[in-house]
């Protein structure tokens, strides 16, 4: 909700509406380049090859959300105290690391919960939804197995991105067994699950089984700008990778001035 484009004039079909650089979509690229976690992004590519780019793709989103969501919390902190010039010079350095966020506008406008921008998604709902309302379908055992693959995503992912997130947090990691020592416990963070990232990794898989598309060079990818557009069974636009790994969208029939134009998100897959 709250995004959407209108033609200004008469378009044809076939029209070229506007071309979108590789750089300025969300590829896994940028997670394997990533300055906190590319390096374990990239390993777990390796190991897992094509089937772990979802995953990949998942866990770099969750990361930048949750870092976002902690430069937010620590700002809106500091606006509260409000006043002193220091106070002023510390919410202007968070802004800059802010900024460090790639892909931060797009990222705030995504449905992260259950609800937000209308989002619905069987990943999002209690277990016991599932068996009341989907137990005996024939879309039970793809919706159960679906959510195995994502848990299984979120311990795969606790190791790999949740290190960077309570860094942001200025959260320590230590090795588990020093937390033996008694003035250790209190005050060290173990190798438990980094609070939120579990349902920031599925609400990134939501994001990439609904919103992204396969070029036709088989790159997934999330292209914002294109997300911009509301969601329509029948889409007013087709898209298709260019010479230059970007991505082209035309009108897919004649778009009187005054239409919006929409786009058709995916249907669940796998």
């Amino acid at each position: 909700g709250g995004f959407g484009a209108f033609a200004t004039t008469d378009i044809a079909k076939d029209e070229l509406l506007f071309s979108v650089p590789r750089d300025a979509c969300v590829t896994v690229s940028d997670a394997t380049s990533d300055d906190d976690c590319g390096e374990a992004l990239t390993n777990l590519l390796k190991k897992a090859g094509p089937d772990g780019t979802t995953v990949a793709l998942a866990g770099y989103l969750a990361k930048e959300y949750l870092k976002m969501r902690e430069i937010e919390a620590k700002v809106a902190t500091n606006t509260k105290a409000g006043g002193q010039e220091e106070e002023i010079g510390e919410i202007s350095a968070l802004s800059e690391s802010f900024d460090e966020i790639k892909f931060a506008p797009y990222i705030r406008t995504l449905p992260w919960e259950r609800g937000v921008n209308e989002q619905e998604h069987v990943l999002f709902w209690p277990e016991k939804d599932i068996e009341n309302y989907l137990l005996g379908s024939l879309c039970y055992s793809e919706s159960v197995a679906l959510r195995d693959e994502v848990q299984l995503g979120v311990k795969v992912l606790q190791g790999l991105v949740g290190p960077a997130v309570r860094e942001a947090r200025g959260e320590r990691t230590i090795n588990p067994l020093w937390t033996l020592l008694p003035w250790e416990k209190d005050t060290a963070t173990t190798g438990s699950d980094v609070r939120g990232l579990e349902e920031a990794v599925v609400g990134a898989f939501v994001t990439i089984l609904t919103r992204s598309f396969t070029t036709d060079v088989f790159e997934e990818r999330l292209v914002p700008l294109l997300d911009m557009l509301q969601h329509s069974d029948t889409s007013s636009v087709t898209h298709a990778s260019n010479d230059s790994g970007g991505v082209e969208v035309r009108a897919a029939f004649d778009i009187k001035a005054g239409d919006e134009i929409y786009n058709r998100y995916q249907r669940d897959r796998r």
